[in-house]
């Protein structure tokens, strides 16, 4: 039970702060594992010494492009591509570092200096044209077919357009195609730091997150009253309540 406990806590201290992502599997969403601090290093490096497809000559790539040309290194140490938070901060740590990984003088992920993640607030513009159909009647005073349908179109006095006869019989409005020139980045700024410890706290297993506040508790509770004897049952009933078994 407590190599159990110290495997829970190791493991969550030792993971990469990165925010946690999920995969849909067989119908069942599971979370992405998060690589350890050890492995997050040697991504990094193996990424640096090898540059895969060129992809730190520049850091304006597209971000799927720049996960395909990772992948062949990504994959080297299990690691999803298309898991993106993970893999651009791979990238952005490989990129900064570059010049320590390749003489040697950074050796350990505690030497990398890693960007925070942050908000950025991104302007965008969009045009869109519309095409709406009219369909009104208008009654004219006019001595034959022809008169009426010349009165109408000629119209000097805008007396007939269509929003003169909205309220009338006869009027209706349709929408037909849209079509758009595209977005348009027109300005980005930052707008705050994001705190990347979510691993437990924002996934999607909240379980695990109160298992961990728990065993937490527990042991501040053992360490005050330096006691380990009540250690098993306070566990027993915290595993008890999550409906974990005690038997793997």
């Amino acid at each position: 039970m407590k190599r159990l406990i110290r495997k829970v806590l190791r493991e969550q201290s030792d993971a990469v702060d990165v925010p946690a992502d999920s995969v849909w599997k067989g119908g069942v969403k599971t979370i992405r594992p998060i690589p350890s601090k050890t492995i997050f290093f040697k991504l990094v490096k193996q990424t640096a010494l090898t540059n895969p497809g060129g992809v730190l000559d520049s850091p304006d790539h597209d971000l799927g492009d720049r996960s395909w040309e990772m992948d062949s290194v990504l994959k080297l140490f299990g690691v999803d591509s298309s898991y993106l938070t993970l893999t651009n901060k791979i990238f952005w740590a490989a990129y900064d570092n570059l010049s320590g990984l390749e003489d040697g003088s950074i050796n350990s992920f505690d030497e990398l200096k890693l960007r925070p993640l942050s908000k950025w607030a991104v302007e965008v513009e969009e045009s869109w044209s519309e095409h709406v159909h009219y369909y009104w009647s208008p009654v004219v005073e006019a001595y034959g077919e022809d008169d009426a349908a010349n009165i109408v179109q000629m119209d000097e006095d805008g007396f007939y357009q269509y929003w003169e006869w909205e309220s009338e019989p006869g009027f209706r409005k349709e929408y037909g195609d849209t079509d758009s020139d595209g977005k348009e980045i027109m300005n980005v700024k930052p707008e705050s730091f994001i705190k990347e410890s979510r691993m437990l706290k924002e996934n999607e297993s909240p379980d695990e997150n109160e298992l961990v506040d728990g065993l937490r508790n527990i042991l501040n509770k053992q360490k005050e009253s330096h006691s380990e004897d009540s250690w098993y049952n306070d566990i027993t009933k915290l595993l008890k309540r999550l409906n974990i078994p005690l038997k793997g």
